[in-house]
């Protein structure tokens, strides 16, 4: 199944070298608790995808991927009903999520070879050697499928300080 992730610049290196293997799913806002898995999408274009508050812009390139069918792949809302509450549900929609009815998680690792295509979304031009578009010196590293967890443990401990800091 083709779908697309819309990512940064700095992170395309790492995605080259490690293919999608993480992202925040959270399971309840409310106790800072989630599971990883790669957001995916059948909208062609970024808008309504929470994408928007990074440091980054997770809108700029646009990557097709051929994702497996198996039962590694969940179309969001149907897999939400059962594993999240309905307040953290309504809230990763009201956070620019209005276009959740078109989200997918797979719980698995997408391989650098699966993504068939990056086209870069303001000029709609694809991109060329999009793993090395940005220098190393400044492209973050990304996180290889074994260390998906350790990177998820760090992740929610930052959020978590920084909520609480507000």
């Amino acid at each position: 199944m083709q779908l697309y992730h819309f990512t940064s610049a700095y992170h395309l290196r790492g995605i080259g070298k490690w293919g999608l293997t993480v992202g925040d799913v959270p399971t309840d806002i409310d106790e800072f608790k989630g599971v990883i898995g790669v957001w995916l999408t059948k909208s062609p274009t970024p808008e309504g995808h929470g994408l928007t508050g990074s440091r980054v812009d997770k809108s700029r390139f646009r990557l097709t991927v051929d994702v497996p069918s198996d039962r590694r792949l969940f179309k969001w809302s149907n897999w939400a009903r059962d594993n999240v509450p309905a307040r953290t549900i309504k809230s990763l929609e009201a956070a620019d999520g209005f276009m959740a009815d078109e989200y997918y998680v797979y719980f698995g690792w997408l391989p650098p070879d699966r993504i068939l295509e990056v086209v870069e979304t303001r000029s709609g031009l694809n991109v060329e050697n999009w793993g090395r578009l940005l220098p190393e010196s400044v492209s973050l590293p990304g996180i290889s499928y074994g260390r998906r967890h350790v990177w998820q443990r760090n992740m929610l401990r930052s959020v978590k300080a920084a909520m609480m800091s507000w």
